[in-house]
């Protein structure tokens, strides 16, 4: 008698788990499907004044060194959602010289900071291949912070034909 009340009670809670779960996950992902209605709602404008203040937290007042940071990106973009990126750094990738952070910005962005990458000493070499996103047609910057505490900045404008982010 107890097993079978417990078998029945174990039948219906796992009734009702599969059935909630299949109502809860059937739109796919229910997090990404809230987070794209509240995007729609609540459009996010670029920020000039936000944009200057994570560039100047990563800069400090440092002058920039010349000839550190060669970047690769097509002049015109025919889609927004796929931009490739390409950049070097130069550098010798040894204890004293090699890059500790790389921020990759993009200033019509409505969050500016694409890709933050880290480097450490002794690897191969400070080389990065990636796509990304851009709202519309804007500079696409890249900072590279060195260990001996110089900086590198190589920006380049991007003409975006159909935007994303939006």
């Amino acid at each position: 008698m107890k097993n079978s009340k417990r078998n029945t009670i174990k039948t219906i809670l796992s009734a009702t788990l599969f059935f909630l779960t299949g109502r809860i996950l059937s739109d796919g992902n229910p997090y990404r499907d809230r987070f794209q209605s509240y995007r729609q709602t609540f459009r996010i404008e670029p920020n000039e004044k936000e944009t200057e203040k994570i560039i100047n937290n990563i800069v400090k007042k440092r002058a920039p060194s010349g000839g550190l940071v060669f970047l690769e990106v097509p002049d015109t973009v025919e889609d927004g959602n796929v931009v490739p990126v390409s950049f070097k750094i130069n550098c010798s990738m040894q204890k004293n010289d090699y890059p500790k952070k790389v921020h990759v910005l993009g200033l019509e962005n409505p969050f500016p900071e694409i890709a933050i990458y880290e480097f450490f000493p002794f690897g191969a070499e400070a080389f990065v291949s990636f796509r990304c996103r851009m709202r519309k047609s804007s500079y696409l910057m890249i900072i590279a912070e060195m260990s001996d505490g110089r900086i590198g900045i190589e920006k380049k404008y991007v003409d975006v034909m159909l935007g994303a982010c939006s």
